[in-house]
C-alpha cells in the first residue's frame, strides 16, 4: 500500500525539534498545587526545546500513583509513570491526554517513551536527544509502566496475581487513568490510550472499563499487533501473511529480477494473488489434484523466496519455518519482530527463545533509560528497571522463572469465540460509542503483525464504523518508530488522527 500525501494542515499543526532540549532550574516534590500526594515521591522538572525556530516550555513529572483497593484504601500496587505536560497552553480547548504503554506482558513502556514518542529519545550511545517524532505536539503525554515492570511493583510478592493476568491488569491501569485524571485536574480532557503488541490488546481492554465508569477514551493508538476490528476466516488470515513474507524476501533480495523491481508493486501483487487464488486454494486444500498443488507452491514460493520443496502438503508456510529457511542456505534465520535483521542458524535449537531472536537483541540501552531518569527527571532509585525477561535479584530458582511470561496467568488469554455471530471485543467498544476513533499500524518486515490482516479487516466494516478508523502500514518492524523516516510519518498520522478524534468529541 501507497501511502497518502500529507495535507497543509498536518504541517501547520506540527513542528519539529531542531536543537537538543535544556533543562532549567528543577523542581522536586509535590505537583505545585494539583493535587498530588507527597509521599508518592513524585519529582518535577522543567524544560525547553526548540521548536520549529520557537523555544516550547514544557515539564516532566516522574514518579508513582498507588493503586488502592476501594473499600479499605489499602495499596496493592505503586504504578509508575512519566508524563510530559507543555507549559502555558490554554485552558480551553483543553490538550489531548494520551497514556502509552508497551507490551509483553511485562514490558516497560521504555521504548514507546525513549524510542519513539517522548520528547527525548536515546541515541546509538544511549545518550538521550531531542525528538523530532514526538507526539508532545499535539498532546499531552503518559508513558506507564504496568505494575511489575519498569518501576511499578505490588506492595506484596502475594499481591501480583491480581496485576498478573489480563483482567487485574487492565483495571489497574483504568484506575491509574482514573486517579491521574482526577489528580491533574484533566477532566474535560479528550482521553488517547496507545498500547504497543501485547499492549494493543490491554488498550482495549482498559477502553472497555473506561466506558463502564463513564469516562469513554476519545481514541485509541494499537500499534503492532492486529486488533480485532471484525472477524475473518482463517484462511484469509493465513493468505494475508503472504504479503509479509514477500516484502522480507525483497528486502533480502532473494526474488527473481522482476519481483525486486518494486516493492509497493509486488506488495499489491501478492495481496491480490493471496485473497484471489490462496484462500480459497487452502479452503479445498483436500480436494486439489497434485498439479493445482504444485502450482499453489510454485506460486507461493515466487513471492515469499523459499523454494517449492520447503511447502509440506498443508500448502502453508508458518512462521518459525520461514524465518529457518528463507536464508538457512547463509547460515541465517531471520527475526520474528524485524524481518531484516538475521543472525547465525542454529540447527539444534527447538524451541523459539526470544533472547536469541536478532531482532530482539539490543533494542534500547537500558544503562540509558536509567541515565535519563536520574540526569534528566531527577527521579533517584535503586529499584531495578524491570523488563520482561526477569534479571533481578533474588535470581529465579526454575528456568525462567522471573520472566513475566512465566508469571502470567493465561487462564484468561484464550482466543475470542470463532462465532460468527460473536462480536469482537473492540467492536464492541466501537459500538458503544460511535464516536470513538481507532488507529492501527503495523510494518511490512513485523512477521507478529501482518499488515494486510489489518487493511483487510478495516474493508470489511461497516460504513459507520469505517469512517472511525485509520489503518497505515509503514516500512519497519515490530517497534516501526524506531525507523527515523516511519516515526516522522506516524507523528504525522497520528497528530492528524488525534486532533480529528479530540474533535469529534
Amino acid at each position: 500500500m501507497r501511502l497518502d500525501t500529507r495535507t497543509s494542515v498536518v504541517a501547520a499543526l506540527l513542528v519539529l525539534c531542531v536543537a537538543t532540549p535544556a533543562r532549567s532550574s528543577q523542581v522536586r516534590g509535590v505537583f505545585g498545587g494539583s493535587g498530588f500526594a507527597a509521599e508518592d515521591g513524585i519529582v518535577t522538572t522543567r524544560h525547553t526545546v526548540t521548536l520549529g525556530g520557537r523555544r516550547l516550555a514544557y515539564t516532566a513529572r516522574a514518579g508513582h500513583i498507588p493503586i488502592r483497593v476501594n473499600d479499605t484504601g489499602e495499596i496493592h500496587g505503586q504504578m509508575f509513570f512519566i508524563a510530559y505536560t507543555i507549559d502555558g497552553a490554554p485552558p480551553s480547548p483543553p490538550r489531548p491526554l494520551t497514556f502509552l504503554w508497551n507490551g509483553g506482558p511485562g514490558s516497560s513502556s521504555s521504548l514507546v517513551h525513549l524510542l519513539g514518542f517522548g520528547p527525548m529519545r536515546l541515541d546509538a550511545d544511549g545518550m538521550a536527544r531531542a525528538n523530532d517524532g514526538t507526539w508532545l505536539a499535539a498532546t499531552d503525554l503518559v508513558f506507564v509502566d504496568p505494575i511489575g515492570t519498569g518501576y511499578s511493583r505490588p506492595t506484596r510478592a502475594e499481591y501480583g496475581a491480581e496485576f498478573y493476568q489480563n483482567r487485574g491488569d487492565a483495571e489497574s491501569i483504568a484506575e491509574f487513568i482514573r486517579v491521574y485524571v482526577t489528580r491533574a485536574d484533566a477532566w474535560d480532557a479528550p482521553v488517547f490510550l496507545a498500547g504497543e503488541s501485547f499492549g494493543v490488546g490491554r488498550a482495549v481492554r482498559v477502553a472497555a472499563m473506561l466506558q463502564q465508569k463513564g469516562t469513554p477514551a476519545s481514541g485509541l493508538v494499537l500499534i503492532g499487533l492486529v486488533p480485532p476490528l471484525t472477524r475473518i476466516d482463517a484462511n484469509t488470515r493465513t493468505a494475508l501473511t503472504v504479503p509479509t513474507y514477500a516484502a522480507t524476501a525483497f528486502h533480502h533480495r532473494v526474488l527473481s529480477p522482476d519481483r525486486q523491481r518494486d516493492l509497493n508493486a509486488l506488495l499489491e501483487a501478492s495481496r491480490t494473488w493471496a485473497l484471489q487464488q490462496y484462500a480459497p486454494a487452502l479452503a479445498r486444500r483436500t480436494g486439489l489434484s497434485t498439479a493445482e498443488q504444485s502450482a499453489v507452491r510454485s506460486a507461493l514460493a515466487g513471492f515469499i523466496g523459499i523454494a517449492p520443496a520447503g511447502i509440506d502438503s498443508t500448502l502453508v508456510v508458518r512462521m518459525d519455518r520461514f524465518t529457518h529457511q528463507l536464508l538457512g542456505s547463509r547460515g541465517q534465520v531471520v527475526g520474528r519482530y524485524d524481518s531484516r535483521l538475521t543472525g547465525p542458524l542454529d540447527p539444534a535449537q527447538t524451541m523459539y527463545d526470544p533472547t536469541k531472536d536478532p531482532s530482539l537483541e539490543d533494542i534500547i540501552d537500558d544503562t540509558g533509560i536509567v541515565r535519563y531518569m536520574r540526569r534528566e527527571l531527577a527521579f533517584l532509585t535503586d529499584l531495578r528497571y524491570q523488563g520482561p525477561f526477569g534479571g533481578g535479584y533474588p535470581s529465579a530458582t526454575a528456568f525462567r522463572g522471573d520472566w513475566m511470561s512465566v508469571r502470567w496467568n493465561r487462564a484468561d488469554l484464550a482466543p475470542e469465540p470463532a462465532a460468527s455471530d460473536s462480536m469482537p471485543e473492540l467492536q464492541r467498544v466501537m459500538r458503544a460509542d460511535p464516536r470513538l476513533r481507532v488507529y492501527a499500524a503495523c510494518g511490512y518486515f513485523d512477521l507478529v503483525c501482518n499488515y494486510a490482516v489489518i487493511e483487510h479487516m478495516g474493508a470489511q466494516l461497516e460504513p459507520q464504523l469505517a469512517r472511525n478508523v485509520m489503518v497505515r502500514a509503514y516500512a519497519g518492524g515490530h517497534a516501526i518508530y524506531t525507523d527515523p523516516a516511519v516515526r516522522l510519518r506516524m507523528r504525522d498520522d497520528v497528530t492528524t488522527f488525534i486532533t480529528q478524534a479530540a474533535t469529534a468529541r
